[in-house]
């Protein structure tokens, strides 16, 4: 007494199709465990940019800042007002200080950009890596349920008459 050949063909369909199944849903996890470490280099090199771009946007400020210091000490001078002392040396100052402060601003607004970029691909990965495991764990499923209905295939031979 052996096994309908029907039924083994069943059997033999069912195992291709699990492992058809179950390989697919690997490929897919770890498909998404690339696309997560490719959101997280890519929201690191978006932090970097814009941290950098602050750096250079303070640069530019504070450039034009000592330029406008040299031309109101010029300006004074020229009108005869003696440089580095009383109010020049207090306009002098102030727009120092006036330029170093828009230039703190820029880094401070450039290193929340980058953390929010930084913040934002992390959140992006833990997705994708949460879908990820998501398949491996439909990957487990589909094995098993390949497995039970291949057992109940293997059940399903003519009943032994009595």
């Amino acid at each position: 007494m052996g096994i309908d050949p029907f039924s083994l063909a069943a059997i033999g369909l069912a195992a291709a199709g699990t492992a058809i199944s179950v390989r697919s849903q690997q490929k897919q996890a770890d498909q998404e465990d690339k696309i997560a470490d490719q959101q997280q280099m890519q929201s690191r090199e978006d932090a970097s940019y814009a941290a950098s771009e602050a750096e250079l946007q303070a640069k530019v400020i504070r450039k034009a800042a000592d330029k406008q210091r040299a031309e109101a000490r010029a300006a004074l001078a020229g009108s005869g007002v003696v440089v580095g002392e009383g109010t020049a040396e207090q306009i002098d100052q102030e727009i120092q200080a006036g330029g170093e402060e828009d230039a703190l601003m820029a880094i401070y607004d450039g290193t929340n950009r980058a953390r929010s970029i930084a913040r934002g691909g992390d959140l992006a990965a833990s997705r994708s890596r949460n879908s990820a495991s998501a398949s491996r764990y439909g990957a487990a499923a589909s094995a098993l349920q390949g497995g039970a209905t291949i057992a109940r295939g293997w059940n399903t031979g003519s009943p032994k008459k009595a």
